[in-house]
């Protein structure tokens, strides 16, 4: 404690000041008080401008070795190597003097001299220097990053993949900080884990300096103990020299504390938006189809039972054989849904009357415009003081929305959607051939547009959360994340509220430990996108690293794409039916181009061995058998040529599915060949889909427990030969070379059986 009542001293210091960052020096002062290595160095003030050089000559000699470091001491230049505020000279007068020469007049915010003990170390060679970073997240709350240093970090971070240059820990997660240094890549160098690498410091060495920022970022933070709180503490290069590891250079910058809370809401209000047993709406017109109108017509023909729905409309007996009451609070029961389809100036009022009533639980707020656009920030407030009332008179009260495009539950027969029935779809019912899946998002379009371009996705909750004004994407995944019987969440989301990211990463763990996948796109990875979510959702945006680092290294699969989520969601959900039991995979097509695709995009833990020698003799036969074996080669990847018919290419994969040397296969079979049944009969052609390769493959994958990727690399007159493939419960893709590729990060993430 008397180390903490330190650094507040040194801080209010600055602050008294008027400033809060602070120059090198301060910084050193905080980092001696928490016992970290440090250069020999000496400082001058500009208030000894004029005896800076004579007092420099004299008292260098102070310092160890033959070299000293002169750099400007700035409280407002952070980056000084960059900068051309600092230089290396030998321990002499006239060099000393003409190094000041250079610095004098440089720099106008220069505060001061500082000489410092020249370490020497192997800057150049990858471990020689690291780059120790803390801030404090919006969403995580204070985060430790350990990188490459020096120079050369912002180029090596920004070429290297994200997930290998830099690690990240919360530090309210208590970080393993031996975990932590195991998956960082440029630890590997440090501690001699590379091939052909010296070891340079042992691990006790920067553990000292990861628990000293954690103590400092703890401590100093938003709602902490202290009044003011640290937004950045970096040491680059931190130099890892004859096995310490001393920072040559830092940076700290704060501001005051601000007490920060955010009351999650009710666990039963959640429960009860998703297993409702009394369903309202309000907006509903009496005399023609409007989206009110809409939704009721939705939640009736997904089979909710109508004594169990009501409306509130004044004046009005009933719509549609559903019963109206003049307002909420007339309600002779409490509702567990709302749903509030009105023109956003006045949802305020209706959420006021749902608040007052004390009989309702659950909100899904349709009406949008309020805070993501421009203009609406009052209209916003207002939302939200009434949310905070109505929560102040029923602590069950929860809302989702505004902005939300509804919500679909399939055990429960409600459908919110104010999609027109005829535009898509509705993901009503179940699919046999898919695990429970529950996919909530944080925009409504994104789901519906998902869902209309993959029918055959039928989650058992489709979920569209809005402006999360109250209810997060985070929250949804709280309650779900405990269901056993829902394997693959599907996720959208594009701002985090307040912890609402480490949160998230707690559930991504829970959700791994049980068994589920968690599948997320994180929009917001460049500050355009940053922009476009902020105007989307007046939600505040987390920083796309950092939330990418700490959402997979939770267990996550964490997508940069629509389309990788669209094709993982699919793989998920059909494969996820099947024990992964290895990385090898078995792969073939009737055409070269695919076998050759194929092979390239085979990459990472998944291999194309075979070394089964029962396999081959077996599968040699049935090239004999179907008198392919003069034109064939059996290996892996396979090219069987377009002159396999539909029973061969069954055998074969039967063959290989029976083998334990490989678990799973990807099958690409270019349907032109006339050898294929492609076609539907029924559409007048001559081929008989019905007598294709897929019905018996799929009997044999569910048989084998082992999964099959198919490929149909072909034109729209194939559609229902795919959509026949997929009824089957085999997953299709349309083209060889990103199903390999998707396959392969879909193993490299799976738990092997």
């Amino acid at each position: 404690m008397q180390t903490l009542k330190k650094i507040e001293t040194i801080l209010d210091n600055v602050a008294a000041e008027n400033r809060y960052s602070l120059s090198e020096p301060e910084v050193y002062e905080i980092f001696t008080g928490l016992g970290l290595n440090l250069p020999q160095y000496l400082y001058f003030s500009l208030r000894d401008v004029s005896e800076i050089p004579s007092m420099l000559a004299g008292l260098a000699e102070k310092l160890p070795g033959a070299k000293i470091a002169v750099k400007i001491s700035s409280s407002k230049t952070l980056h000084k190597t960059d900068s051309g505020g600092i230089l290396t000279v030998p321990k002499q007068k006239d060099a000393i003097q003409k190094a000041l020469n250079s610095l004098k007049g440089k720099f106008k915010d220069c505060e001061g001299i500082l000489a410092a003990e020249f370490i020497e170390h192997p800057g150049l060679s990858l471990g020689g220097e690291l780059l120790l970073g803390a801030r404090s997240d919006h969403a995580f709350g204070p985060i430790i990053t350990l990188g490459p240093g020096g120079t050369h970090a912002e180029s090596l971070n920004s070429s290297l993949r994200e997930g290998v240059s830099l690690s990240v820990a919360p530090v309210d997660a208590s970080p393993d900080w031996k975990d932590f240094l195991d998956s960082s890549w440029i630890w590997k160098y440090v501690s001699g884990k590379v091939r052909g690498a010296e070891k340079l410091a042992d691990e006790s060495e920067i553990i000292r300096w990861l628990e000293a920022f954690s103590l400092v970022m703890k401590n100093f933070r938003d709602s902490g103990d202290f009044k003011y709180a640290v937004e950045e503490m970096e040491v680059n290069p931190l130099a890892v020299s004859k096995g310490q590891i001393i920072a040559l250079d830092a940076l700290l910058r704060f501001r005051k504390a601000e007490k920060k809370q955010r009351t999650k809401p009710s666990k039963k209000g959640v429960s009860g938006l998703l297993n409702p047993a009394k369903v309202g709406v309000t907006g509903v017109s009496e005399k023609k189809m409007n989206m009110g109108r809409i939704i009721l017509n939705n939640v009736l023909k997904a089979g909710f039972v109508k004594e169990n729905m009501f409306i509130i409309k004044d004046g009005i007996d009933s719509i549609d054989g559903v019963k109206c009451f003049p307002s909420a609070s007339s309600l002779p029961f409490t509702a567990d849904m709302y749903v509030v389809a009105v023109p956003s100036s006045q949802a305020p009022e209706v959420i006021k009357d749902a608040g007052l009533s004390k009989k309702v639980n659950g909100v899904i707020l349709i009406s949008g415009g309020m805070g993501e656009k421009s203009g609406s920030e009052g209209l916003a407030d207002r939302l939200l003081d009434e949310i905070k009332k109505a929560k102040q008179n029923n602590p069950d009260f929860v809302l989702s929305g505004g902005n939300s495009l509804g919500i679909v539950l399939n055990r429960a027969r409600v459908n919110t959607l104010f999609i027109p029935e005829y535009k898509m779809t509705y993901p009503l019912g179940s699919n046999p051939n898919m695990v429970k899946t529950a996919f909530v998002s944080q925009s409504g379009a994104f789901v519906v547009s998902v869902i209309s371009k993959m029918p055959w996705l039928k989650p058992v909750y489709s979920i569209t959360v809005g402006n999360q004004q109250d209810i997060t994407v985070v929250d949804y995944l709280e309650n779900l994340v405990d269901d056993d019987e829902l394997k693959v969440m599907l996720v959208y989301i594009e701002g985090f509220k307040y912890s609402d990211g480490l949160n998230l990463v707690k559930i991504i763990q829970k959700a791994k430990a049980k068994g589920k996948r968690v599948i997320i796109y994180k929009a917001g990875r460049t500050s355009a996108g940053q922009k476009a979510v902020m105007g989307h959702t007046a939600s505040i945006a987390g920083d796309y690293a950092v939330s990418k680092l700490l959402m997979e290294k939770a267990g996550a699969l964490v997508l940069d794409t629509f389309d990788d989520f669209c094709d993982f969601a699919m793989l998920a959900c059909y494969c996820d039916n099947y024990k992964i039991k290895g990385p090898g995979a078995f792969f073939m097509s009737n055409a070269g181009f695919e076998t050759a695709g194929m092979a390239d995009n085979i990459s990472g833990i998944l291999n194309a061995r075979i070394q089964d020698e029962g396999l081959i003799k077996r599968l040699n036969g049935i090239m004999k058998e179907f008198k392919l074996d003069a034109i064939v080669d059996v290996k892996n990847p396979m090219d069987m040529t377009p002159m396999a018919n539909d029973k061969a290419v069954a055998e074969t994969v039967k063959a290989v599915l029976a083998s334990e040397e490989f678990a799973g296969v990807i099958l690409s079979m270019v349907p032109l060949t006339p050898e294929l049944n492609a076609l539907p009969k029924s559409g007048g052609y001559p081929d008989d889909m019905e007598k294709s390769f897929l019905k018996e493959t799929a009997d044999e994958m569910k048989n084998a427990g082992k999964p099959v990727i198919f490929c149909a690399a072909s034109g729209l007159i194939y559609e229902p030969y795919v959509e026949y493939a997929l009824n089957l419960g085999i997953p299709v893709f349309r083209s060889a070379d990103r199903a390999v590729r998707i396959y392969s990060k879909y193993i490299a993430v799976s738990e092997f059986q």
